[in-house]
């Protein structure tokens, strides 16, 4: 009888996990740590840190950058940032050679 019970429950448990894990939305499934900046100067970074946070953020500069090269081979993240994680603080120039590169 203790053997079903704990079947039962096992069950229920089971049930309860995949319903909350259906109904929560992809962001609250996915997003990781939350960006740094609360404002945003261009609309790439805003969406990938609304859509997961500095790892979709990361994920998007670097498939920026991978573009980019094809302009300036030489380009790499520091062409940019003074330094990286945690703050991802830019150079005085950096937002304009980002949007010199084509980024919005």
């Amino acid at each position: 009888m203790a053997m079903a019970k704990l079947g039962l429950l096992a069950l229920v448990l089971g049930f309860a996990g995949v319903i909350a894990g259906v109904t929560l939305s992809p962001t609250e499934a996915v997003a990781g740590k939350a960006c740094v900046r609360t404002t945003y100067e261009t609309k790439l970074l805003e969406d990938a840190c609304k859509k997961g946070g500095q790892a979709e953020a990361k994920k998007a500069m670097k498939a920026f950058l991978k573009t980019a090269k094809k302009k300036e081979a030489k380009l790499d993240c520091k062409s940019c940032h003074t330094k990286l994680a945690p703050k991802y603080e830019l150079k005085d120039d950096g937002l304009q050679k980002f949007k010199d590169l084509g980024g919005k």
